[in-house]
């Protein structure tokens, strides 16, 4: 009898468990979307309750306040921003590297209040500015190693100077991590993956050889890769 009254109780438990993890994901979810819409400079917690369709006193529950929410929203893209750019860096052929491209920008839509609001986040919360610019080196490394790794396989040129593909990888993160940003600005689409992916290939063209160029018109015949 004890042994049945301990098995219903931790059933009991597993359920509140698995119910926890669906009502954050959910709400999290719910506040992802608000700050992708208004920015999150423009939601309050009110909001986020009310679009979930519960207390504010139920949100808090679940996360003390925005800060929470927001800090673990950055941890979720942070993770995804590894697993996109540590495949990138194993991109062995054109196509892979396309494929990843693509990932990379999927993730960038998913989240896109951080790149549309990256300093405000920044100044807003310092926890996620020390994370975030320990991050940007590693970010910048897989990048530098899938372009050491295609100067080896002789479809990108060997570096006139040193240290030349290390400060490329710098231009080319920083221009993948900040391309939705500067559309907008510009007044250009900006949620379009074909402009995002065509524009980071044509940073590629100068330092691809002779052989690449071949890989490359292949791709472009084969996944409908367009250049301006």
């Amino acid at each position: 009898m004890v042994s049945f009254a301990k098995k219903i109780i931790y059933e009991r438990f597993i359920r509140f468990v698995k119910d926890l993890k669906h009502t954050k994901s959910y709400i999290l979810d719910r506040a992802l979307k608000l700050f992708n819409k208004n920015g999150f400079v423009n939601v309050r917690l009110q909001h986020i309750a009310d679009y979930s369709g519960i207390s504010v006193g139920h949100l808090a529950y679940h996360f003390k306040n925005k800060d929470c929410i927001v800090e673990t929203l950055y941890d979720q893209l942070k993770n995804a921003q590894e697993t996109s750019l540590f495949e990138f860096r194993m991109a062995h052929l054109f196509e892979d590297i396309n494929l990843q491209l693509r990932s990379i920008f999927e993730c960038q839509q998913q989240y896109l209040f951080f790149y549309l609001d990256t300093l405000e986040v920044l100044r807003a919360y310092p926890s996620i500015k020390e994370k975030h610019q320990q991050h940007i080196p590693w970010q910048i490394q897989q990048i530098e190693w899938m372009f050491n790794f295609n100067v080896d396989r002789n479809t990108f040129l060997p570096p006139m100077i040193d240290g030349q593909y290390h400060q490329f990888a710098w231009l080319f993160w920083m221009t993948m991590d900040n391309w939705i940003y500067a559309r907008q600005i510009k007044g250009l689409p900006h949620l379009n993956d074909a402009d995002f992916i065509a524009d980071l290939w044509l940073l590629l063209l100068p330092y691809l050889t002779k052989e690449a160029h071949e890989e490359l018109k292949m791709l472009r015949i084969n996944s409908n890769l367009r250049f301006y």
